[in-house]
């Protein structure tokens, strides 16, 4: 029996070390501002004007839709909470 070992899961679905870098810094992003919006008590609309986003956007960012971002968005996002 074979097995792979990955250093993140990210590293399993591609081969390009930059793309799964990325990816890992995107879903890094996603959870701290998750976690904020969660620790303010903030609701998806809330969230949406704390952020610079619409709710449904918030939405996707909360659902963990991690394609539908960049890392410039998130960063603005992360600069817009205080980070």
């Amino acid at each position: 029996m074979n097995s792979c070992v990955f250093n993140s899961i990210f590293d399993s679905v591609t081969d390009n070390p930059e793309e799964a870098s990325e990816l890992q810094n995107r879903s890094d992003l996603m959870i701290t501002i998750r976690s904020i919006v969660e620790e303010k008590g903030w609701c998806q609309e809330e969230a949406a004007d704390h952020l610079g986003l619409t709710q449904p956007s918030v939405n996707d960012l909360l659902s963990g839709k991690i394609d539908n971002f960049s890392i410039d968005v998130l960063m603005a996002c992360w600069y817009r909470v205080g980070l």
